[in-house]
Parts: C-alpha cells; structure tokens; sequence
C-alpha cells in the first residue's frame, strides 16, 4: 500500500503538469515584464513552443526582440532566426542579416556561422568570401562543427583564403571528430583521395560510414561511395573499417587533448601514446595544436586524434589513432626528406 502511495503521489496528472507549466509561465512573466532580458527571451521561447499558454509567435517575437534591444546575444540570434524563417514575423533576409551581426559580434558561436553564410551566399548582404571566411574562424576558434566544416570547405576551395588541402583537411577532421556529418562526408573523401593526408581507404570507409548513418539526404551517394571503396578492400581491411565506425565516439569540442609531461592519467584522459623519432628537433602537434619535441608521451582522451611531426625540409607525417581507456601505444616516425 504504502509503494502504491509513494508511486502515485511521484506521479503528477496530465491537469496538475499543465497547472505546473502555467505557474512557471506566469512567474516568467512576471520577471519579462520588469525587464529581465533573460526572462525575456524565455518568455518568447514559451509562446513559441506554447508551453504554459496557447502557441503564438507574433507575441514571441515580441519578446525576443525586446531581449534583443537589451544587448542579449541569444535573444539577438533568436529574432536573427525568427526573421530568417519567417516566424511570427514575414521574412525579410536584411533584417535577419542585422541581427546575425549583432548577434555575432556578442560572441554567439552559431550567429558567426550564419552570419558567415549570409556573406557565402548572399543573403541579405553582398557575397563577401573574406568576410565569410573571416566569421567562420572565429566561431571555429569557439568549438563549433558547422564552422570548421565551413572553413575547411574555403580552404579547400580557396575561397576567400588562400587555398591550402592541408588546413582544409585539419578544419574539417576537427569538425568530423564532434559528429558533424558534412565534415565526416568531407574526410571520407580526403582519405579516399589523398587530400591533405595519405590515401587510406580503410579510414574513407570508416567516415563515409559514419556519415551515411545520419545524413539521411546524402545517403544514397554516400553509399556509393562506399560501395567504391569496397571493391579497394580486403575482408579484414572491411572488418577494421567496420570496428573503427562502431567504436567511434564524437569529441565534446576540439580539445587540445595533449598534456605535456608524465604522470597519473587525470579526469577525462584515459590513454597514453608514446612517440619517438629518428628526428629530435622535429616538432609534434595534437589535433592541429603543438605539443613539443619528440620524445614525447601524450596523455589523451578516449577518442580519435590526429598526430603530426613536421620539420622544414621534410615531408609531413600524419597518422590518425584511437586511443581506448587503458591504452599504451607506441610510434615510431621516420621524416622523409622534401
């Protein structure tokens, strides 16, 4: 009897959630109305959803925008967005480029995307390549995927910077490593191809896997790709493609995981790789970030990384490992001469 108590009292009602949701609108509110821009913004994103109140975007957008002419990034990228899609308020790309700049300049990572595919694109402003390019740093620098695959995509291209494979493949690995799908699509291809680093079909298949799972639009020609790939294969080179796909995990942000020194493994790193080369005055790099000078041991998290070792005169060397709890791998890298 007493479990049945406890089950039903642990339990609220359909009438007692939506008694809750409007007590929590009314307090929201209540907050908006004496000008809380963080209240604000909330208040416009319950009359989006209608939670607590019956759904209406003309009364978000109001909200939004009075968080917005308060200076709140988020409000200024969400009436960015709200003008971009025609909610609660007709379309107008001018007005939504505006507040993507605002938005921007607050230091809103996703605004300083769009703000850069406003200028790729022409939307609401005139295509700028270098104003693009310039946008997509920055929120590239803050960790977000969409933004490394987007200025990887320029170098590659060499659009509004100079061409250069090399920052192409380092802008979109770091972009595929969080579980971007266009960037996983892209490193597919850089692997398949030799872009940027050395033709190896088994990590081509494992990326275009990866991105056929989720890229439900690109599926189809992801395939295909695959299908391609196979026929280079063999059984056990297929298998390792396939382990390496399954054991995949997308990093939380481009951490530069490498931690100088010896010593206990701490809280989030879990393996250990130790690197020697014939070359002590070459250097090592992480994930694109400078570690030091070999010998090194790198103390890394569970997950994929990019090990580099570069000296003038020599030919880059490039090697993409998966570190495991508990693993202790060696390398040993040998500088071929330009």
């Amino acid at each position: 009897m007493a479990v049945g108590l406890w089950a039903a009292w642990g339990t609220q009602s359909p009438a007692q959630s939506l008694q809750a949701e409007r007590d929590s609108f009314a307090q929201v509110r209540t907050k908006a109305e004496k000008g809380d821009a963080e209240a604000q913004l909330k208040l416009g994103s319950l009359y989006a959803a209608g939670e607590g109140v019956p759904q209406d975007p003309k009364k978000a957008v109001k909200w939004h925008r009075k968080a917005a002419e308060q200076g709140l990034g988020r409000a200024e990228y969400q009436l960015a967005l709200d003008y971009a899609h025609g909610f609660g308020v007709k379309p107008d790309p001018v007005e939504a480029f505006q507040w993507f700049r605002r938005a921007a300049q607050s230091g809103v990572a996703k605004a300083q995307v769009d703000l850069g595919l406003c200028y790729v694109n022409g939307r609401g402003v005139r295509e700028n390549a270098v104003e693009a390019v310039f946008w997509f740093r920055k929120a590239a620098d803050q960790g977000e995927p969409e933004a490394q695959y987007q200025l990887g995509k320029c170098y590659f291209e060499g659009r509004g910077v100079t061409k250069n494979t090399l920052e192409g493949f380092k802008w979109t690995r770091l972009a595929a490593v969080q579980g971007n799908a266009s960037g996983q699509r892209r490193l597919g291809t850089c692997y398949e191809k030799g872009e940027g680093v050395a033709q190896d079909y088994v990590q081509a298949h494992k990326w275009f896997n990866l991105a056929a799972a989720q890229d439900d639009l690109n599926a189809a020609d992801i395939r295909v790709s695959i299908a391609k790939i196979e026929t280079s294969l063999s059984k056990e080179q297929m298998a390792e493609a396939q382990r390496l796909a399954r054991d995949f995990k997308p990093s939380e942000k481009p951490a530069k995981d490498a931690v100088p020194g010896e010593g206990d493994v701490s809280a989030g790193i879990t393996g250990f790789v130790n690197l020697k080369a014939d070359d002590e005055t070459s250097e090592v790099f992480v994930d694109g970030s400078f570690f030091g000078n070999p010998p090194a041991r790198l103390k890394l998290k569970d997950g994929t990384h990019l090990i580099e070792v570069k000296k003038p005169g020599f030919k880059d060397y490039r090697k993409e490992i998966t570190v495991t709890s508990g693993s202790d791998l060696n390398l040993r890298v040998t500088l071929e001469k330009l």
